[in-house]
């Protein structure tokens, strides 16, 4: 079976996708090495960089129907441009959400009256400038949390702001595969940002009872009404024993990473074709996957990137704020997986430097 593989970055899709038996169309805004080993063809597609997605749509069919996939999955990167969304839905074979589906989830003044409605607990929302309190500034349908500010009256508004008030807590995520009224819950876990900001870091598997407890009442209040298909992800707020729902992923997630032993290829296709692939109870060992970013602009093709690394850049130069590589590390218990992580960034020190190392931010933590 030929799948195509669109997201921000494909390559740990491309990668479960080919451990599991498929033929891989990776696109993606990065090509780095780990997804053109693990990919048939892998397309850098300029969608994913540039403001407007829809006026790079022409190229990106056009390498569709060269592959002729038989299944289309989609990550991140296409939500904020329903037209384009609309475009590949209509052409070829998506397994995932409707349009529809997808545009009124990720409508937060939509998804608040629903929380609400269901009786979920989910932070306010505003659509217009709030006048006093904590809010987090937002741009609707953006993903991976660079979009996401403290708000200050000096900031720019656009178009696709929002308001969200501030909720304190543990920022986790809930990754699941669903089927209109039925789903299995694969994992919770924490969700890693960036020292600062809002932006992903990565990932960290969560072994809290409770935690598991709120979150599959969570997916049993919410799920029914929503119509999602395969797999999709929650990111929630975990405080003082409840959990506040702040956005629904209708699409693939980084997350799987955590739980890539996992058949969850083949369960998120089952799911779309309207069966349920039982899958094994939730990983008992502690992992964590970390996003390493460039503090300062460094030349990759001077350093030399190890197997043990995963999304090993292609490139040269890598600007600020831009990711390197990632880690990822598995432990009998949590004090073991982040020391598997530190001897990771030991050795990583002994191979670049310090000069370089301290141009990188490792998101350990």
């Amino acid at each position: 079976m030929r799948l195509a593989v669109l997201s921000q970055s494909a390559r740990i899709y491309s990668q479960m996708a080919q451990q599991e038996g498929f033929s891989v169309l990776a696109v993606d805004a990065f090509a780095d090495n780990d997804t053109q080993q693990s990919a048939t063809l892998v397309y850098p597609w300029p969608g994913f960089c540039g403001p407007d997605v829809n006026n790079e749509m022409s190229g990106l069919l056009e390498v569709l129907d060269s592959f002729k996939p038989d299944a289309v999955l989609l990550g991140s990167g296409l939500e904020a441009d329903q037209a384009a969304y609309v475009k590949l839905f209509t052409r070829h074979a998506v397994f995932g959400n409707t349009p529809e589906t997808v545009a009124q989830v990720k409508n937060p003044q939509w998804l608040k009256n629903y929380c609400d409605a269901h009786g979920v607990q989910s932070p306010r929302i505003a659509m217009q400038k709030p006048l006093e309190g904590r809010w987090l500034h937002k741009q609707a349908g953006q993903c991976g949390g660079m979009h996401v500010q403290d708000w200050s009256p000096a900031a720019t508004v656009t178009a696709k702001s929002y308001w969200q008030a501030f909720q304190p807590g543990q920022a986790v995520g809930i990754l699941f595969v669903a089927h209109q009224q039925t789903f299995t819950l694969i994992g919770v876990h924490a969700l890693k940002q960036r020292a600062g900001s809002y932006a992903y870091a990565g990932v960290k598997r969560l072994h809290d009872p409770g935690l598991t407890v709120a979150a599959t009442a969570l997916l049993q209040a919410v799920l029914p009404g929503l119509g999602l298909v395969g797999i999709n992800s929650i990111d929630a707020i975990w405080h003082e024993g409840e959990l506040h729902l702040i956005e629904v992923n209708p699409r693939l997630s980084a997350s799987m990473r955590l739980y890539a032993e996992l058949p969850l290829i083949k369960a998120h296709l089952d799911s779309c074709r309207g069966n349920m692939m039982p899958l094994q109870e939730s990983m008992k060992t502690h992992a964590s996957h970390c996003i390493v970013y460039a503090r300062q602009e460094i030349n990759a093709s001077d350093l030399d990137f190890p197997d043990w690394l995963e999304d090993r850049p292609s490139v040269g130069m890598i600007a600020a704020g831009l990711p390197v590589c990632s880690l990822y590390a598995e432990g009998g218990s949590d004090r073991e997986m982040l020391q598997a992580l530190q001897d990771k960034k030991t050795r990583l020190e002994k191979l670049w430097g310090t000069y370089v190392c301290n141009r990188i931010e490792f998101n350990i933590h």
